[in-house]
């Protein structure tokens, strides 16, 4: 049985066509309307030994927080070879109780496992209702942003304020080969990461902080010592 619903989430969220003019120099909380979908699955019972690797699995994520390798499967379990912690995993998918994100080495997660924080009621007007009763699910990194090509970097710096990034925070970054005038971008140079607004220019990229106490960063694409590592896709602050 699946039950869908919506839930207001206020979060500060950077997305692909934002202007720079959208933020002030402080973020600026943005309310982010999500379908939430709860699903409810009637799981299929397991046998003794596909119990101890979900367990296993369960321990690992809550231990280590992420789910092992196939490798470490077979390896903590003796396996003979990966292709028997395969077979498990399978017949775990298979019966409900797992699912599987393609490409990725630890790409596990726990279906219907509560994790991350608890989403209750709304509150982007009026009066919240905040009661254990009126919970609408939990929010979590890889719901809110995925884990494929997915990682994290923290801010160093003041050049990005006027974008909503203040020293100390966290972006959340998309490996990607698709870039356009205006995204925000981590890139390397020297050696070094940086996060700007990125243009294209004849010769070249302009790499273009949002400071005005900075001065842009003009490189050429094909110069060794560059890369863009990804597109900024969010921002993440604790208070």
């Amino acid at each position: 049985m699946q039950v869908e619903g919506e839930v207001d989430i206020v979060a500060g969220f950077l997305s692909r066509g934002f202007g720079s003019d959208s933020f002030s120099a402080t973020i600026r909380l943005t309310s982010i309307r999500m379908s939430v979908y709860f699903c409810i699955m009637m799981k299929d019972p397991l046998t003794d030994r596909q119990a101890e690797v979900f367990d296993f699995i369960r321990e690992c994520i809550h231990t280590n927080a992420c789910p092992p390798t196939v490798r470490e499967i077979a390896e903590h379990f003796g396996f003979r070879s990966p292709k028997g912690a395969s077979d498990h995993l399978a017949a775990l998918e298979r019966k409900g109780w797992i699912d599987r994100l393609p490409g990725s080495s630890r790409g596990i997660r726990l279906v219907d496992e509560e994790e991350g924080i608890p989403i209750l009621g709304r509150a982007a007007a009026g009066h919240p209702i905040l009661a254990q009763q009126n919970m609408l699910g939990h929010l979590s990194f890889p719901q809110l942003f995925g884990l494929q090509d997915r990682f994290a970097v923290q801010v160093v710096g003041d050049s990005m304020i006027k974008a909503g990034i203040e020293e100390g925070d966290y972006v959340i970054v998309q490996k990607t080969s698709s870039y356009s005038d205006g995204d925000i971008v981590v890139a390397e140079l020297d050696g070094e990461a940086t996060i700007k607004r990125m243009f294209r220019e004849k010769g070249g990229l302009r790499l273009q902080p949002e400071n005005d106490a900075y001065t842009p960063i003009r490189v050429d694409e094909s110069q060794p010592d560059f890369r863009l590592a990804g597109l900024v896709v969010g921002v993440v602050r604790k208070y």
